[in-house]
């Protein structure tokens, strides 16, 4: 790739992140919004999640019945898409941001409602779980990006990406064929077969594909996949965050390259 592209890479990517909505003023939570809130659900969300919210609705067979990823159980389950640490639950602008942009390949983006109903249906999902009654978790505080895209840079991110074995998961190129994924070994918390993402290709990155989406990734996992959090692995050098990151995004190039 060549380093006049990589460096507009970069910028597309940052403009497109710092362009997303941060959602509508987040309403109170008494009684009359978790109606609200419930009346959206039923209509939009119970198929697959449950009357009570436990994963168990009757779309959920036709999602995957024998492999994973099944629809979520807000009741007992951990979150994968969040900006806390690994363990936590998402915060409040973590469960706006899925129900806004959807889960590529598994759930549609409900952008098609107001902000003001997305955040009522937000408000009556956490009624299924006590734990979020409790001390709200601090989210991870995603920087700008502090190392621009360069042939360099992507360089020493496939040097850390093999460095820290993501191979055996994604594959030597990115492409989802590792060989632990091939011998059948990935499996999700419910022991369900799960595949893991094809780095080649942006549409199937779940938890979003800029460059603060993957930094996000990177350092909290995927709660409940063999996806781990790497926050430990990378403390003292952020930077390397923003190498592997640029590595990531150089074997899926964008719409302007």
């Amino acid at each position: 790739m060549h380093p006049r592209n990589i460096a507009l890479l970069f910028i597309v990517m940052l403009s497109t992140e710092t362009a997303l909505p941060v959602g509508a003023e987040k309403p109170e939570g008494h009684r009359q919004t978790q109606e609200r809130g419930r009346h959206i659900y039923e209509q939009a969300c119970l198929w697959c999640h449950g009357t009570e919210g436990r994963g168990d609705g009757p779309a959920g067979w036709a999602i995957g019945r024998y492999t994973a990823p099944r629809p979520r159980d807000f009741v007992s389950e951990g979150f994968k898409f969040r900006s806390t640490p690994s363990g936590e639950l998402p915060s409040d602008h973590d469960l706006f941001r899925t129900v806004t942009r959807g889960i590529p390949g598994v759930m549609p983006s409900f952008g098609s409602l107001t902000e003001q109903e997305r955040w009522e249906v937000i408000t009556y999902i956490k009624t299924f779980n006590p734990a979020f009654k409790e001390t709200p978790p601090i989210p991870l505080n995603i920087p700008i990006p502090s190392v621009p895209a360069s042939e360099a840079s992507v360089a020493q991110g496939r040097a850390i990406y093999l460095q820290f074995g993501c191979q055996g998961c994604h594959g030597e190129n990115g492409t989802g064929d590792g060989a632990v994924h091939r011998a059948g070994e990935l499996r999700d918390e419910h022991g369900l077969r799960i595949a893991p993402t094809d780095l080649t290709s942006r549409a199937s990155f779940k938890n979003g594909s800029d460059l603060r989406d993957i930094y996000r990734t990177l350092m909290t996992g995927l709660d409940g996949t063999p996806m781990p959090s790497y926050a430990a692995n990378f403390e003292g050098n952020e930077d390397n965050v923003w190498h592997v990151v640029n590595y990531l995004l150089s074997l899926s190039p964008g719409p302007s390259q």
